[in-house]
Protein backbone atom coordinates (compact mmCIF):
# COMPACT_ATOMS: atom_id res chain seq x y z
CA UNK A 1 0.00 0.00 0.00
CA UNK A 2 0.95 3.74 0.70
CA UNK A 3 2.09 4.16 -2.88
CA UNK A 4 -0.17 6.03 -5.60
CA UNK A 5 0.59 4.29 -8.15
CA UNK A 6 0.40 1.26 -7.10
CA UNK A 7 -2.03 -1.50 -5.43
CA UNK A 8 -1.51 -1.26 -2.00
CA UNK A 9 0.50 -4.01 -0.71
CA UNK A 10 -0.49 -3.31 2.80
CA UNK A 11 -2.74 -1.15 5.32
CA UNK A 12 -3.22 0.29 8.55
CA UNK A 13 -5.81 -0.48 9.92
CA UNK A 14 -9.07 1.66 10.08
CA UNK A 15 -9.35 5.31 9.55
CA UNK A 16 -6.16 5.30 11.78
CA UNK A 17 -7.66 8.84 13.79
CA UNK A 18 -7.06 8.35 17.78
CA UNK A 19 -10.05 9.38 19.57
CA UNK A 20 -10.06 10.84 23.41
CA UNK A 21 -12.56 9.93 26.08
CA UNK A 22 -15.37 11.44 24.49
CA UNK A 23 -14.51 9.97 20.93
CA UNK A 24 -13.28 13.01 18.79
CA UNK A 25 -10.54 12.99 16.49
CA UNK A 26 -7.05 13.03 17.96
CA UNK A 27 -4.43 13.10 18.21
CA UNK A 28 -5.03 16.21 19.89
CA UNK A 29 -6.94 14.76 22.45
CA UNK A 30 4.06 -4.84 29.75
CA UNK A 31 4.40 -5.51 33.29
CA UNK A 32 7.61 -4.08 34.40
CA UNK A 33 10.08 -6.33 34.35
CA UNK A 34 13.89 -7.11 35.47
CA UNK A 35 15.28 -9.07 32.96
CA UNK A 36 18.84 -10.79 33.02
CA UNK A 37 21.33 -8.69 31.40
CA UNK A 38 21.64 -9.04 27.91
CA UNK A 39 24.15 -6.48 26.53
CA UNK A 40 26.39 -4.77 28.36
CA UNK A 41 26.10 -0.70 27.82
CA UNK A 42 28.93 -0.27 30.54
CA UNK A 43 32.96 -1.09 29.33
CA UNK A 44 33.63 -4.56 30.04
CA UNK A 45 34.17 -4.93 33.40
CA UNK A 46 33.83 -2.13 35.81
CA UNK A 47 36.50 -0.03 36.68
CA UNK A 48 37.81 -0.20 40.21
CA UNK A 49 38.37 2.83 42.47
CA UNK A 50 41.72 2.93 44.12
CA UNK A 51 40.99 3.65 47.86
CA UNK A 52 43.57 5.69 49.76
CA UNK A 53 42.56 4.87 53.69
CA UNK A 54 44.11 6.45 56.15
CA UNK A 55 44.55 4.73 59.90
CA UNK A 56 42.83 6.20 62.15
CA UNK A 57 44.00 6.50 66.05
CA UNK A 58 40.71 6.54 68.37
CA UNK A 59 41.40 7.22 72.32
CA UNK A 60 39.08 6.77 75.06
CA UNK A 61 37.65 10.09 76.55
CA UNK A 62 36.96 10.80 80.23
CA UNK A 63 33.20 9.74 80.90
CA UNK A 64 32.76 8.89 77.79
CA UNK A 65 32.74 12.99 76.15
CA UNK A 66 33.93 12.85 73.09
CA UNK A 67 37.32 13.48 72.80
CA UNK A 68 39.40 15.89 70.95
CA UNK A 69 39.06 14.02 67.21
CA UNK A 70 35.51 13.36 67.69
CA UNK A 71 35.72 9.93 68.93
CA UNK A 72 33.22 9.07 71.06
CA UNK A 73 34.13 6.75 74.62
CA UNK A 74 32.59 3.71 75.24
CA UNK A 75 33.26 3.11 78.28
CA UNK A 76 34.86 5.49 81.17
CA UNK A 77 38.40 5.19 82.61
CA UNK A 78 39.18 4.68 87.00
CA UNK A 79 39.04 7.74 88.50
CA UNK A 80 42.54 6.55 89.98
CA UNK A 81 43.56 6.43 86.68
CA UNK A 82 42.59 9.96 85.25
CA UNK A 83 44.97 10.67 82.54
CA UNK A 84 45.38 13.59 79.66
CA UNK A 85 43.61 11.98 76.48
CA UNK A 86 45.71 12.39 73.59
CA UNK A 87 44.27 13.97 70.51
CA UNK A 88 43.13 11.28 67.48
CA UNK A 89 44.62 12.75 64.04
CA UNK A 90 42.13 13.60 61.85
CA UNK A 91 40.74 11.90 59.29
CA UNK A 92 42.36 11.46 55.75
CA UNK A 93 39.20 12.04 52.78
CA UNK A 94 38.71 8.72 51.11
CA UNK A 95 39.65 9.73 47.60
CA UNK A 96 38.73 8.02 44.15
CA UNK A 97 41.16 7.51 41.79
CA UNK A 98 40.05 7.57 37.88
CA UNK A 99 41.85 5.84 35.93
CA UNK A 100 42.18 7.58 32.21
CA UNK A 101 39.59 6.80 30.17
CA UNK A 102 41.44 6.31 27.05
CA UNK A 103 39.24 6.30 24.11
CA UNK A 104 39.30 8.44 21.09
CA UNK A 105 36.80 11.28 21.11
CA UNK A 106 33.19 11.01 19.41
CA UNK A 107 33.36 12.58 16.09
CA UNK A 108 29.61 13.86 14.99
CA UNK A 109 28.67 14.61 11.50
CA UNK A 110 29.09 18.52 11.32
CA UNK A 111 26.21 20.84 11.19
CA UNK A 112 25.39 22.47 7.45
CA UNK A 113 27.01 25.24 6.75
CA UNK A 114 24.18 27.19 6.08
CA UNK A 115 22.57 26.69 9.53
CA UNK A 116 23.15 29.56 11.39
CA UNK A 117 20.36 30.19 13.71
CA UNK A 118 21.74 29.46 17.02
CA UNK A 119 19.70 26.67 19.65
CA UNK A 120 18.69 27.93 23.19
CA UNK A 121 21.35 26.75 25.77
CA UNK A 122 19.65 23.29 27.13
CA UNK A 123 20.39 21.95 30.68
CA UNK A 124 19.70 18.29 31.51
CA UNK A 125 20.06 17.95 35.05
CA UNK A 126 19.53 13.73 35.68
CA UNK A 127 18.07 13.45 39.26
CA UNK A 128 19.07 10.39 41.58
CA UNK A 129 14.93 10.07 41.83
CA UNK A 130 13.19 7.33 39.40
CA UNK A 131 9.52 8.26 38.01
CA UNK A 132 8.10 4.96 38.54
CA UNK A 133 8.38 4.08 34.84
CA UNK A 134 10.04 1.19 33.34
CA UNK A 135 11.69 0.97 30.27
CA UNK A 136 10.80 -2.76 29.05
CA UNK A 137 13.43 -5.22 27.57
CA UNK A 138 12.29 -6.25 23.85
CA UNK A 139 9.89 -2.76 23.28
CA UNK A 140 9.97 -3.07 19.52
CA UNK A 141 8.57 -4.95 16.69
CA UNK A 142 6.75 -5.21 13.57
CA UNK A 143 3.47 -5.73 12.60
CA UNK A 144 2.48 -7.85 9.40
CA UNK A 145 -0.94 -7.98 7.89
CA UNK A 146 -1.61 -11.79 8.19
CA UNK A 147 -2.19 -12.70 5.01
CA UNK A 148 1.93 -12.39 5.00
CA UNK A 149 1.70 -15.46 7.16
CA UNK A 150 2.17 -17.32 4.18
CA UNK A 151 5.77 -15.59 2.54
CA UNK A 152 8.34 -18.00 1.85
CA UNK A 153 11.12 -15.27 2.92
CA UNK A 154 9.86 -15.90 6.40
CA UNK A 155 12.18 -19.31 6.32
CA UNK A 156 15.70 -18.44 7.58
CA UNK A 157 18.19 -18.79 4.79
CA UNK A 158 15.78 -17.48 2.03
CA UNK A 159 16.27 -13.82 2.43
CA UNK A 160 18.37 -11.83 4.54
CA UNK A 161 14.96 -11.01 7.07
CA UNK A 162 16.27 -13.15 10.16
CA UNK A 163 19.47 -11.10 10.20
CA UNK A 164 17.43 -7.59 10.06
CA UNK A 165 15.44 -8.88 12.80
CA UNK A 166 18.29 -9.54 14.51
CA UNK A 167 19.31 -6.16 15.40
CA UNK A 168 16.17 -5.64 17.52
CA UNK A 169 16.32 -7.42 20.86
CA UNK A 170 13.90 -10.43 20.59
CA UNK A 171 11.46 -8.52 18.54
CA UNK A 172 7.62 -9.10 18.55
CA UNK A 173 6.20 -10.74 15.18
CA UNK A 174 2.48 -9.50 14.62
CA UNK A 175 0.22 -10.83 12.66
CA UNK A 176 -3.15 -8.53 11.69
CA UNK A 177 -3.75 -5.33 9.90
CA UNK A 178 -6.84 -5.37 8.09
CA UNK A 179 -6.63 -8.69 5.98
CA UNK A 180 -7.11 -10.64 8.97
CA UNK A 181 -10.65 -10.15 8.78
CA UNK A 182 -11.21 -10.04 5.39
CA UNK A 183 -8.65 -12.46 3.31
CA UNK A 184 -7.56 -14.39 6.10
CA UNK A 185 -8.71 -18.01 6.13
CA UNK A 186 -6.74 -20.02 8.80
CA UNK A 187 -7.11 -23.97 8.48
CA UNK A 188 -5.54 -26.74 10.11
CA UNK A 189 -7.82 -29.80 7.66
CA UNK A 190 -7.12 -28.61 4.03
CA UNK A 191 -10.04 -27.32 3.58
CA UNK A 192 -11.00 -25.48 0.38
CA UNK A 193 -10.76 -21.84 0.33
CA UNK A 194 -14.13 -20.61 1.07
CA UNK A 195 -16.41 -18.50 -1.32
CA UNK A 196 -16.40 -14.91 0.86
CA UNK A 197 -17.40 -11.84 -0.95
CA UNK A 198 -14.62 -9.93 -0.31
CA UNK A 199 -14.46 -6.80 1.47
CA UNK A 200 -12.08 -3.71 0.62
CA UNK A 201 -10.49 -2.22 3.35
CA UNK A 202 -9.56 0.55 0.43
CA UNK A 203 -11.70 1.31 -2.20
CA UNK A 204 -10.85 -1.09 -5.72
CA UNK A 205 -8.88 -2.95 -3.21
CA UNK A 206 -9.57 -6.60 -4.06
CA UNK A 207 -7.27 -9.00 -2.84
CA UNK A 208 -7.34 -12.41 -3.12
CA UNK A 209 -8.29 -14.39 0.40
CA UNK A 210 -5.38 -16.42 1.41
CA UNK A 211 -5.40 -19.78 3.20
CA UNK A 212 -2.34 -20.02 5.71
CA UNK A 213 -2.13 -23.53 7.31
CA UNK A 214 0.15 -25.11 10.12
CA UNK A 215 2.88 -25.44 8.03
CA UNK A 216 3.29 -21.66 7.09
CA UNK A 217 3.04 -21.75 11.33
CA UNK A 218 5.75 -23.91 11.46
CA UNK A 219 7.45 -21.64 9.20
CA UNK A 220 6.96 -18.78 11.10
CA UNK A 221 8.51 -20.71 14.19
CA UNK A 222 12.01 -21.84 12.68
CA UNK A 223 12.10 -17.93 12.00
CA UNK A 224 11.55 -17.03 15.40
CA UNK A 225 13.79 -19.27 16.83
CA UNK A 226 16.44 -18.02 14.32
CA UNK A 227 15.60 -14.17 14.96
CA UNK A 228 15.18 -15.30 18.55
CA UNK A 229 11.55 -13.27 17.97
CA UNK A 230 8.11 -13.70 19.93
CA UNK A 231 4.89 -13.91 18.35
CA UNK A 232 1.67 -12.24 18.50
CA UNK A 233 -1.37 -13.51 16.21
CA UNK A 234 -4.78 -12.18 15.19
CA UNK A 235 -8.04 -14.27 14.63
CA UNK A 236 -10.79 -13.45 12.28
CA UNK A 237 -13.83 -11.82 14.16
CA UNK A 238 -15.00 -10.27 10.38
CA UNK A 239 -16.30 -14.11 9.38
CA UNK A 240 -17.66 -15.14 13.11
CA UNK A 241 -16.24 -18.25 14.09
CA UNK A 242 -14.89 -18.63 16.90
CA UNK A 243 -14.64 -22.63 16.86
CA UNK A 244 -11.60 -21.56 13.91
CA UNK A 245 -9.89 -18.83 16.25
CA UNK A 246 -9.92 -21.59 18.84
CA UNK A 247 -8.09 -23.88 16.45
CA UNK A 248 -5.70 -21.67 14.95
CA UNK A 249 -4.75 -21.06 19.27
CA UNK A 250 -4.29 -25.04 19.99
CA UNK A 251 -1.65 -25.11 16.88
CA UNK A 252 -0.27 -21.96 17.64
CA UNK A 253 0.32 -23.35 21.11
CA UNK A 254 1.48 -26.46 19.85
CA UNK A 255 3.96 -24.85 17.61
CA UNK A 256 5.19 -21.82 19.28
CA UNK A 257 5.68 -22.74 22.78
CA UNK A 258 6.91 -19.90 24.99
CA UNK A 259 7.44 -17.71 21.78
CA UNK A 260 3.34 -17.18 21.44
CA UNK A 261 2.56 -14.02 23.08
CA UNK A 262 -1.11 -14.35 22.48
CA UNK A 263 -3.76 -14.16 20.18
CA UNK A 264 -6.14 -10.94 19.03
CA UNK A 265 -9.55 -11.48 18.38
CA UNK A 266 -10.50 -9.36 15.10
CA UNK A 267 -8.27 -6.18 13.86
CA UNK A 268 -9.85 -2.70 15.10
CA UNK A 269 -13.67 -3.81 15.76
CA UNK A 270 -14.45 -0.30 16.73
CA UNK A 271 -13.79 0.56 12.81
CA UNK A 272 -16.13 -2.23 11.40
CA UNK A 273 -18.52 0.33 10.32
CA UNK A 274 -18.34 3.34 9.08
CA UNK A 275 -20.94 5.29 7.08
CA UNK A 276 -18.87 7.20 4.98
CA UNK A 277 -17.04 3.70 3.99
CA UNK A 278 -19.85 1.68 2.21
CA UNK A 279 -17.18 0.04 0.64
CA UNK A 280 -15.25 -1.26 3.98
CA UNK A 281 -18.21 -2.30 6.12
CA UNK A 282 -17.52 -5.30 7.94
CA UNK A 283 -20.73 -5.10 10.43
CA UNK A 284 -24.56 -3.18 9.99
CA UNK A 285 -25.16 0.15 10.72
CA UNK A 286 -25.97 -0.76 14.90
CA UNK A 287 -22.52 -2.06 15.27
CA UNK A 288 -21.09 -0.89 19.07
CA UNK A 289 -18.82 -1.82 21.65
CA UNK A 290 -21.34 -3.78 23.49
CA UNK A 291 -22.10 -6.22 20.55
CA UNK A 292 -18.47 -6.46 20.03
CA UNK A 293 -18.17 -7.68 23.50
CA UNK A 294 -21.38 -10.16 22.88
CA UNK A 295 -18.94 -12.16 19.85
CA UNK A 296 -15.60 -11.53 21.49
CA UNK A 297 -16.95 -13.65 24.74
CA UNK A 298 -17.78 -16.44 22.45
CA UNK A 299 -14.42 -16.39 21.30
CA UNK A 300 -12.62 -16.06 24.35
CA UNK A 301 -14.43 -19.35 25.71
CA UNK A 302 -13.64 -21.29 22.79
CA UNK A 303 -10.04 -20.33 22.98
CA UNK A 304 -10.31 -21.22 27.20
CA UNK A 305 -11.50 -24.67 26.48
CA UNK A 306 -9.35 -25.88 22.94
CA UNK A 307 -6.44 -23.68 23.78
CA UNK A 308 -5.94 -23.73 27.43
CA UNK A 309 -3.15 -21.37 28.43
CA UNK A 310 -3.08 -19.18 25.50
CA UNK A 311 -3.69 -15.77 26.23
CA UNK A 312 -6.00 -12.84 24.33
CA UNK A 313 -4.26 -9.39 23.86
CA UNK A 314 -6.70 -7.13 23.34
CA UNK A 315 -8.90 -5.80 21.73
CA UNK A 316 -6.91 -3.88 19.28
CA UNK A 317 -8.62 -0.56 18.79
CA UNK A 318 -7.41 3.33 18.11
CA UNK A 319 -10.75 4.40 20.56
CA UNK A 320 -10.23 4.91 24.32
CA UNK A 321 -13.89 4.35 25.05
CA UNK A 322 -13.75 0.50 23.66
CA UNK A 323 -10.53 0.27 25.36
CA UNK A 324 -12.17 1.06 28.46
CA UNK A 325 -15.52 -1.36 27.99
CA UNK A 326 -13.08 -4.13 27.30
CA UNK A 327 -10.73 -3.81 30.14
CA UNK A 328 -13.60 -3.20 32.01
CA UNK A 329 -14.81 -7.34 31.34
CA UNK A 330 -11.89 -8.42 33.54
CA UNK A 331 -11.54 -11.40 31.28
CA UNK A 332 -9.11 -13.64 32.99
CA UNK A 333 -7.98 -14.79 29.85
CA UNK A 334 -6.83 -11.39 28.92
CA UNK A 335 -3.28 -10.99 29.54
CA UNK A 336 -2.51 -7.36 28.05
CA UNK A 337 -4.80 -4.42 26.77
CA UNK A 338 -3.73 -3.51 22.87
CA UNK A 339 -4.27 -0.09 21.40
CA UNK A 340 -3.73 1.11 17.77
CA UNK A 341 -2.24 4.63 17.14
CA UNK A 342 -1.48 6.45 13.73
CA UNK A 343 -1.68 10.35 14.89
CA UNK A 344 -0.90 11.82 11.65
CA UNK A 345 -4.24 10.12 9.37
CA UNK A 346 -5.93 12.96 8.00
CA UNK A 347 -4.60 12.68 4.45
CA UNK A 348 -4.59 15.28 1.81
CA UNK A 349 -5.58 18.15 3.81
CA UNK A 350 -3.74 20.69 5.48
CA UNK A 351 -5.42 19.77 9.42
CA UNK A 352 -3.06 19.59 12.50
CA UNK A 353 -3.16 16.27 12.15
CA UNK A 354 -1.96 15.89 8.27
CA UNK A 355 1.72 14.17 8.03
CA UNK A 356 4.17 16.95 7.28
CA UNK A 357 7.75 16.95 8.82
CA UNK A 358 7.38 20.67 10.26
CA UNK A 359 3.98 18.86 12.07
CA UNK A 360 5.44 15.82 13.02
CA UNK A 361 8.69 17.55 14.75
CA UNK A 362 6.76 19.63 16.85
CA UNK A 363 6.56 19.80 20.54
CA UNK A 364 2.88 20.10 19.96
CA UNK A 365 2.64 16.73 18.27
CA UNK A 366 4.44 15.63 20.66
CA UNK A 367 2.56 16.51 23.35
CA UNK A 368 -0.55 15.52 22.09
CA UNK A 369 0.79 12.19 21.70
CA UNK A 370 2.11 12.09 25.03
CA UNK A 371 -1.40 12.93 25.91
CA UNK A 372 -3.21 10.34 24.10
CA UNK A 373 -0.84 7.47 25.39
CA UNK A 374 -0.97 8.49 28.83
CA UNK A 375 -4.72 8.42 29.10
CA UNK A 376 -4.46 4.79 26.99
CA UNK A 377 -2.24 3.99 29.84
CA UNK A 378 -4.49 4.87 32.69
CA UNK A 379 -6.61 2.41 31.57
CA UNK A 380 -4.77 -0.56 31.63
CA UNK A 381 -3.17 0.77 35.16
CA UNK A 382 -6.97 1.03 36.25
CA UNK A 383 -7.28 -2.36 34.85
CA UNK A 384 -3.94 -4.00 36.66
CA UNK A 385 -2.56 -5.24 32.68
CA UNK A 386 0.17 -4.56 30.66
CA UNK A 387 -0.72 -1.81 27.82
CA UNK A 388 0.96 -2.69 24.31
CA UNK A 389 0.86 -0.96 21.25
CA UNK A 390 0.39 -3.76 18.68
CA UNK A 391 -0.08 -1.91 15.54
CA UNK A 392 0.94 1.92 14.36
CA UNK A 393 3.63 4.32 12.88
CA UNK A 394 3.32 8.25 11.83
CA UNK A 395 0.72 7.95 9.28
CA UNK A 396 -2.08 5.67 8.33
CA UNK A 397 -2.11 7.80 5.07
CA UNK A 398 -2.25 5.82 1.62
CA UNK A 399 1.04 6.64 -0.71
CA UNK A 400 3.93 8.27 -0.12
CA UNK A 401 3.98 11.82 2.01
CA UNK A 402 7.40 14.27 2.84
CA UNK A 403 7.64 12.16 6.48
CA UNK A 404 7.69 9.18 4.63
CA UNK A 405 11.50 7.26 4.66
CA UNK A 406 13.40 10.01 5.79
CA UNK A 407 15.84 11.00 9.22
CA UNK A 408 12.28 12.55 10.17
CA UNK A 409 10.22 9.68 10.79
CA UNK A 410 13.45 8.13 12.54
CA UNK A 411 13.56 10.91 15.25
CA UNK A 412 9.53 10.92 15.43
CA UNK A 413 10.33 6.64 16.18
CA UNK A 414 12.85 7.42 18.92
CA UNK A 415 10.74 10.26 20.73
CA UNK A 416 7.45 8.14 20.28
CA UNK A 417 9.30 4.92 21.67
CA UNK A 418 10.53 6.66 24.29
CA UNK A 419 7.07 8.75 25.42
CA UNK A 420 5.33 5.28 25.34
CA UNK A 421 7.92 3.43 27.65
CA UNK A 422 7.83 6.70 30.21
CA UNK A 423 3.94 6.46 30.20
CA UNK A 424 4.31 2.23 30.57
CA UNK A 425 3.58 1.00 27.08
CA UNK A 426 5.18 -2.42 26.79
CA UNK A 427 5.41 -2.97 23.31
CA UNK A 428 5.53 -1.07 20.02
CA UNK A 429 5.13 -2.49 16.96
CA UNK A 430 5.02 -0.65 13.80
CA UNK A 431 3.30 -1.73 10.72
CA UNK A 432 5.41 -2.76 7.95
CA UNK A 433 5.33 -5.05 4.88
CA UNK A 434 8.06 -7.33 2.86
CA UNK A 435 6.89 -5.97 -0.46
CA UNK A 436 9.79 -3.63 -2.80
CA UNK A 437 11.67 -0.43 -1.46
CA UNK A 438 10.66 1.49 -4.72
CA UNK A 439 6.98 0.75 -4.88
CA UNK A 440 5.65 -0.63 -1.48
CA UNK A 441 4.57 0.88 1.18
CA UNK A 442 7.40 3.65 2.10
CA UNK A 443 5.64 3.96 5.42
CA UNK A 444 7.12 0.21 6.59
CA UNK A 445 10.28 0.00 8.64
CA UNK A 446 11.37 -3.29 6.10
CA UNK A 447 11.35 -3.46 2.34
CA UNK A 448 12.70 -5.95 -0.42
CA UNK A 449 15.38 -4.37 -2.58
CA UNK A 450 14.20 -6.12 -5.72
CA UNK A 451 12.55 -4.36 -8.38
CA UNK A 452 8.63 -4.54 -7.38
CA UNK A 453 6.58 -7.15 -7.51
CA UNK A 454 10.14 -9.56 -8.12
CA UNK A 455 11.86 -9.51 -4.58
CA UNK A 456 15.24 -10.70 -4.42
CA UNK A 457 15.01 -11.88 -0.89
CA UNK A 458 17.61 -8.95 0.75
CA UNK A 459 15.45 -6.68 3.18
CA UNK A 460 16.64 -3.80 4.31
CA UNK A 461 15.76 -1.31 6.91
CA UNK A 462 14.42 1.92 5.87
CA UNK A 463 15.15 5.34 7.75
CA UNK A 464 12.40 4.56 11.12
CA UNK A 465 14.18 1.31 11.13
CA UNK A 466 16.80 3.06 12.66
CA UNK A 467 15.34 4.30 15.35
CA UNK A 468 13.81 0.97 16.33
CA UNK A 469 17.26 -0.22 16.10
CA UNK A 470 18.68 2.97 18.86
CA UNK A 471 15.51 2.24 21.31
CA UNK A 472 15.91 -1.58 20.80
CA UNK A 473 19.79 -1.26 21.95
CA UNK A 474 19.20 0.56 25.30
CA UNK A 475 19.22 -1.77 28.33
CA UNK A 476 16.15 -1.99 30.53
CA UNK A 477 15.95 -0.27 33.59
CA UNK A 478 14.49 2.24 35.25
CA UNK A 479 13.59 6.14 34.24
CA UNK A 480 14.67 8.83 36.12
CA UNK A 481 14.06 12.15 36.43
CA UNK A 482 15.28 15.08 34.04
CA UNK A 483 15.15 18.78 35.16
CA UNK A 484 15.30 20.38 31.66
CA UNK A 485 15.63 24.03 30.28
CA UNK A 486 16.47 25.32 27.24
CA UNK A 487 15.34 24.58 23.39
CA UNK A 488 11.72 23.41 23.48
CA UNK A 489 12.86 20.88 20.66
CA UNK A 490 15.21 18.68 22.49
CA UNK A 491 13.96 15.49 24.17
CA UNK A 492 15.66 13.23 26.95
CA UNK A 493 15.09 10.55 28.63
CA UNK A 494 17.72 9.04 31.51
CA UNK A 495 17.63 4.83 32.23
CA UNK A 496 19.66 3.58 34.94
CA UNK A 497 20.10 -0.23 34.45
CA UNK A 498 20.89 -2.88 37.06
CA UNK A 499 24.79 -3.31 36.66
CA UNK A 500 24.46 0.44 37.93
CA UNK A 501 25.30 2.49 34.80
CA UNK A 502 23.19 4.88 33.08
CA UNK A 503 21.77 5.63 29.70
CA UNK A 504 21.08 9.03 28.19
CA UNK A 505 19.21 9.12 25.47
CA UNK A 506 18.74 13.12 23.73
CA UNK A 507 16.63 13.57 20.75
CA UNK A 508 17.56 17.00 19.17
CA UNK A 509 14.81 18.08 16.86
CA UNK A 510 15.58 21.04 15.88
CA UNK A 511 15.99 21.82 12.14
CA UNK A 512 19.28 20.94 11.19
CA UNK A 513 18.97 22.84 7.64
CA UNK A 514 18.76 26.20 9.77
CA UNK A 515 19.96 25.69 13.38
CA UNK A 516 23.59 25.05 14.31
CA UNK A 517 24.76 22.52 16.94
CA UNK A 518 22.67 22.75 20.17
CA UNK A 519 24.72 23.81 23.30
CA UNK A 520 24.06 20.75 26.08
CA UNK A 521 25.11 21.25 29.39
CA UNK A 522 24.80 17.73 31.79
CA UNK A 523 24.21 17.44 34.87
CA UNK A 524 25.11 13.78 36.42
CA UNK A 525 23.63 12.32 40.10
CA UNK A 526 27.24 11.33 40.94
CA UNK A 527 30.49 11.80 39.19
CA UNK A 528 31.33 9.20 35.84
CA UNK A 529 34.14 7.05 35.25
CA UNK A 530 33.21 6.46 31.64
CA UNK A 531 31.50 8.05 29.21
CA UNK A 532 31.01 6.38 25.54
CA UNK A 533 28.33 7.87 22.86
CA UNK A 534 26.51 5.99 19.58
CA UNK A 535 24.17 8.49 17.17
CA UNK A 536 21.82 8.30 14.66
CA UNK A 537 22.43 10.89 12.06
CA UNK A 538 21.31 12.07 8.30
CA UNK A 539 21.98 15.42 6.92
CA UNK A 540 18.62 16.79 7.31
CA UNK A 541 15.25 16.33 8.67
CA UNK A 542 14.17 15.38 4.44
CA UNK A 543 17.11 12.79 3.62
CA UNK A 544 15.92 9.39 2.32
CA UNK A 545 18.15 6.45 2.64
CA UNK A 546 20.73 8.64 4.64
CA UNK A 547 19.77 7.45 8.10
CA UNK A 548 22.93 5.67 10.08
CA UNK A 549 23.93 5.30 13.55
CA UNK A 550 27.55 5.54 13.84
CA UNK A 551 28.08 5.97 10.36
CA UNK A 552 26.82 2.72 9.85
CA UNK A 553 23.96 0.88 8.26
CA UNK A 554 23.22 -1.24 11.44
CA UNK A 555 22.27 -0.68 15.05
CA UNK A 556 25.34 0.97 15.30
CA UNK A 557 29.19 0.32 16.84
CA UNK A 558 29.10 -2.34 19.63
CA UNK A 559 28.68 -0.91 23.36
CA UNK A 560 32.38 -2.09 24.31
CA UNK A 561 33.67 -0.45 21.48
CA UNK A 562 31.83 3.26 21.46
CA UNK A 563 33.77 6.55 21.27
CA UNK A 564 34.41 8.31 24.00
CA UNK A 565 32.14 11.83 24.61
CA UNK A 566 34.13 14.55 23.37
CA UNK A 567 35.62 16.47 26.67
CA UNK A 568 34.60 14.36 28.94
CA UNK A 569 36.99 14.04 32.16
CA UNK A 570 37.17 11.08 34.16
CA UNK A 571 35.93 12.03 37.46
CA UNK A 572 33.35 14.98 36.76
CA UNK A 573 29.63 15.27 37.24
CA UNK A 574 28.76 17.74 34.65
CA UNK A 575 30.13 17.95 31.25
CA UNK A 576 29.43 20.16 28.37
CA UNK A 577 28.48 19.41 25.03
CA UNK A 578 27.16 20.48 21.70
CA UNK A 579 25.07 17.95 19.91
CA UNK A 580 24.53 18.42 16.06
CA UNK A 581 20.55 18.95 15.40
CA UNK A 582 18.59 16.82 13.11
CA UNK A 583 19.94 13.38 15.59
CA UNK A 584 19.42 11.44 18.56
CA UNK A 585 22.19 10.55 20.88
CA UNK A 586 22.86 7.46 23.43
CA UNK A 587 25.22 8.69 26.13
CA UNK A 588 26.45 5.65 28.68
CA UNK A 589 27.57 6.44 31.94
CA UNK A 590 29.16 4.13 33.92
CA UNK A 591 30.17 5.49 37.58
Amino acid sequence: MHNSQKPPAHEPSGNHRAEDTQGSPGPRSGAARRPQNRRRWALGGSLAAVLVVASVAGVTALNGAPAPGGTVATSAAPAATTASATPSAPATPTKRVYPPFDRPAYAQIPGLAAATEPVAATTLDVQAEGTGAEMPEGMMGISFETDVMTDPRFEPGSSTLVEQLKKLHKPVIRFGGQAVDRRFFWTSTNEPLPAWKLVPAFKNDVRPVIRVTPADLERLNRMAEAADARILLTADLGHFDPERAADLAKHAQQIFGSRLLGITVGNEPNGYHFAGRPYQILRPADWDAGKFVTEYKDYSAAIAQNAPGVKIVGPGVFNITWLRGFADLKDPNVSALSYHHYPMSDCGTQAEDSPTINRIMSRAAVEHNRSFIEKMAEVAKGAGLPLWATEGGISGCSGSNETTRTQASALWTVVYAMTAAQAGVGQLDLHGALDACKGGPPTSPLCDSGAYRKPNGVIVGQANYFGMMLVSALEPGTFRKISQSGSENIYSYAISHQDGTMSLVVVNQNDPKVSGQAPITIKLPQAAATATMSQMTAPAFDSVALTRIDGREDAGVPASERAKVPGFVEGTSTLELPLTSGTATVLNFSF
